[in-house]
C-alpha cells in the first residue's frame, strides 16, 4: 500500500513513531486500529438498545448472578438439570 501524505503530516509521522519506538508502518497500524475501536466505541454509545444491555449485564453482575469460569458455568447447569 502507498500512502502518500502532506510533508508536515509525514514529519509529525515520523517523529510520534520513533517517539513510540516503533516503525512507520507499526505507526500507522497502530493509529488505524486505534480509530476504528473509537469509532466502535462510538456506535455502541449511540445505539439505545446496547446501551440498555450493558446496563442489564451491569446490574447482573452488581447483583451477583453472574459466574466466572467453565467450572462455574458447569455448576450453574448441572443445578438448573437437578431442579
Amino acid at each position: 500500500m502507498t500512502l502518500r501524505l502532506p510533508a508536515e503530516m509525514d514529519e509529525a509521522l515520523r517523529a510520534a513513531a520513533a517517539e513510540d519506538h516503533r516503525s512507520v508502518q507499526q505507526e500507522v497500524a497502530h493509529a488505524i486500529e486505534d480509530y476504528l475501536a473509537r469509532r466502535e466505541t462510538e456506535e455502541i454509545k449511540s445505539d439505545p438498545e446496547t446501551l440498555r444491555a450493558l446496563a442489564e449485564a451491569r446490574e447482573s453482575v452488581r447483583a451477583g448472578d453472574v459466574v466466572y469460569g467453565v467450572e462455574a458455568a458447569r455448576a450453574l447447569v448441572r443445578d438448573r438439570d437437578a431442579s
